[in-house]
């Protein structure tokens, strides 16, 4: 069997190449948001819920939605839960809102343990 003898070029070329793909593959297995409704940072009639699209399927245990309003204070008492036919989607039923700002929190577990984390708001005429 006949060895190849890279050059240090090379060699330096293959090494930046596998850490690169090692990296690409690790920042695909975190889960995140693709889109929301309400979408961040629109004014809108109130909305029955908020919906936030992810990357990866969500580990249900471990992901959540929190609705604050202005003040800070939960503005919404119920449960988040992750969308029974595709796990991507989470759902966070609301009250009547009033008009203001709300700030939306979330956690989002993939179902491979990666966490991410995120926040945005929108606005209620």
């Amino acid at each position: 069997m006949k060895l190849i003898n890279l050059s240090r070029p090379a060699r330096l070329s293959s090494a930046f190449g596998a850490a690169a793909l090692m990296l690409a593959s690790t920042a695909f297995a975190h889960a995140h948001l693709v889109s929301s409704e309400p979408a961040a940072n629109t004014e809108v009639a109130a909305p029955a819920e908020v919906t936030i699209h992810f990357t990866e399927p969500l580990e249900p245990a471990f992901s959540k939605i929190v609705l604050d309003d202005a003040k800070g204070k939960t503005a919404a008492p119920a449960a988040s839960q992750v969308d029974k036919q595709d796990a991507r989607v989470m759902h966070l039923p609301l009250p009547q809102l009033g008009a203001g700002r709300y700030a939306v929190h979330w956690i989002a577990v993939a179902t491979d343990g990666h966490r991410t984390q995120g926040d945005f708001a929108f606005t209620v005429k």
